[in-house]
């Protein structure tokens, strides 16, 4: 099994939810891979990502996350029917 840790030295598995440090990407591990001598972590984004560039967060931040996508969800799913066009607004004031 390979090993992969993280830009703070702590271990990353797959489950693991991740931030990649650069641009604040956030995932789940699906794999570790070991190519050509380099390993690389393969999250649910379908992105592989150096070990060291990724920093494991806290699961409380997955769950807002998830909290997040089914707020969008449903907010996609709504349709906004009732809107009045009619009438003629002008700026504030």
């Amino acid at each position: 099994m390979v090993v992969a840790l993280d830009v703070r030295g702590r271990e990353i598995s797959p489950g693991s939810y991740v931030r990649y440090i650069n641009t604040g990407t956030s995932g789940i591990v699906m794999d570790i891979l070991e190519k050509e001598g380099e390993i690389w972590v393969l999250l649910d984004n379908n992105l592989m990502y150096r070990p060291e560039k990724l920093e494991v967060i806290e699961h409380k931040k997955r769950k807002d996350r998830e909290m997040k996508e089914k707020i969008e969800d449903v907010l996609e799913r709504e349709e906004i029917k009732d809107i009045d066009t009619s009438i003629d607004a002008c700026g504030a004031g």
